[in-house]
């Protein structure tokens, strides 16, 4: 019996590998939310003897032929980077245009200045279900110079729920794998969790600023279980003890850009339901920042607010 509930735990893992291995490698197609609204998923590939696969994400609204939206790098990795991307689009000779802009977030340890944009220009026909993205794309920093060049390989993100969805439904029917297998190994909850800014211990997310103050959210968008956290600005206490609930905590911060603006979010607790969980959104002028923080007891991340290079 060991061995047969065994076999099925190895098909499930499988299974888990080929959606990963699917978003890596890029074997899906095209998402609209509307009809003008596109999310890509893939990977961006650096020329040069590294072979690694940088998963990669864009999201934007086409108007008129004009793009805007964000991309976002290195899903739910060490440098997970989001930008902000525009560009055009060609309808009647079918050329997308698109380039990254400004950081919004990163988690990488590296300088502003030292990240390299991607700039894509391609043939590319935008239809619901069958879209691809393909095709070289140019390096350049910030000052335009340029860094270093590489592939993208994208696609729409429908089919991939399609086929998930497909996977999941053949593992929840399936009267040989135990319930704990078949929620630890759902496929859709995977693909969510890709998209979600996820802050855990000891983690650092630079956000890049404009203005000189910030508009902090903090509230519980699951179930009142209470999670009680901490919240210092610049190891000053400006939050103490509280207890996380569905009404949204507001706090508004000074910041001076002659110093480092630096705030640790700590758990005090795990509540009823663990680990300790916040969702938090930052506000900058007409941006805002969304992100959900996991923490076991006593542990703590950061949010470091960067004035943004003009």
């Amino acid at each position: 019996m060991f061995r047969f509930v065994q076999k099925y735990k190895n098909l499930v893992n499988k299974m888990n590998f080929l959606i990963k291995s699917i978003l890596i490698f890029l074997s899906i197609s095209f998402s609209t939310y509307s009809q003008n609204n596109y999310e890509f998923l893939g990977a961006i590939k650096l020329n040069g003897n590294d072979k690694t696969l940088i998963t990669y994400r864009i999201v934007f609204e086409e108007n008129k032929g004009v793009i805007k939206g964000y991309s976002v790098t290195d899903l739910d990795g060490a440098h997970e980077t989001k930008n902000s991307i525009s560009g055009t689009y060609d309808k009647k000779n079918k050329m997308l245009t698109f380039k990254e802009n400004d950081i919004l977030y990163t988690k990488s340890k590296f300088s502003e200045s030292s990240f390299c944009f991607v700039n894509f220009s391609g043939k590319v026909k935008l239809v619901n279900n069958t879209s691809k993205i393909e095709g070289a794309f140019k390096g350049l920093y910030k000052n335009n110079k340029k860094c270093i060049d590489g592939t993208v390989a994208l696609v729409g993100s429908e089919k991939i729920y399609n086929l998930a969805n497909k996977v999941n439904k053949k593992i929840q029917k399936s009267k040989k794998i135990d319930d704990d297998v078949k929620m630890k190994s759902n496929p859709i909850a995977l693909l969510d969790s890709l998209k979600i800014n996820k802050l855990s211990r000891d983690q650092n997310l630079n956000v890049f600023w404009e203005s000189k103050s910030a508009k902090i959210e903090i509230y519980d968008v699951g179930q009142e279980d209470g999670d009680i956290i901490n919240l210092y600005h610049n190891d000053k206490l400006i939050l103490e003890n509280y207890k996380i609930k569905h009404d949204k905590k507001i706090i508004l911060v000074s910041l001076d850009f002659s110093v480092d603006n630096v705030f640790k979010i700590t758990a005090m607790n795990e509540g009823t339901i663990v680990p300790n969980t916040a969702k938090v959104v930052l506000y900058d002028n007409n941006r805002s920042f969304e992100l959900f923080t996991s923490f076991k007891k006593n542990e703590s991340a950061f949010i470091t607010i960067i004035k943004k290079e003009l």
